[in-house]
């Protein structure tokens, strides 16, 4: 072989390879762009995570909150009606002893009025 020719086959290996250099440099840098990006979903992925389990957590504080409204609520209603229910007791206590009051004045009033019959019966003798 004579040297142009083989010249200008190290030549045609030269720029083969070049090119094949040049695509190889564009695949790496193109995949560390897909890399990179794929770094970003995934951190996105974590923090959406993170979110979620921050918002879970927060639900779970506000259910416990209201539960623990219901509760005292529902302990408030029971004191309530119990006060309700001992107060109604004690109307129907006082309620009994102004009848007998009653009673006994109506009784009183029945021996004052036998008292001035009596009266106005001597008088009149």
């Amino acid at each position: 072989m004579n040297d142009p020719d083989r010249l200008d086959r190290i030549e045609a290996l030269i720029e083969s390879n070049a090119r094949a250099i040049e695509a190889l440099s564009n695949d790496s840098a193109e995949e560390k762009r897909a890399r990179a990006r794929l770094y970003e979903l995934m951190a996105d992925v974590m923090q959406s995570q993170a979110d979620l389990a921050q918002a879970q957590a927060d639900l779970a504080k506000s259910q416990a909150d209201l539960a623990q409204s219901q509760a005292n609520l529902a302990q408030a209603q029971a004191e309530g009606k119990r006060e309700m229910y001992r107060l109604m007791s004690n109307l129907d206590q006082r309620q009994d002893e102004l009848s007998q009051r009653q009673n006994e004045m109506s009784r009183r009033q029945a021996d004052i009025v036998e008292i001035l019959k009596l009266l106005t019966q001597k008088k009149e003798e």
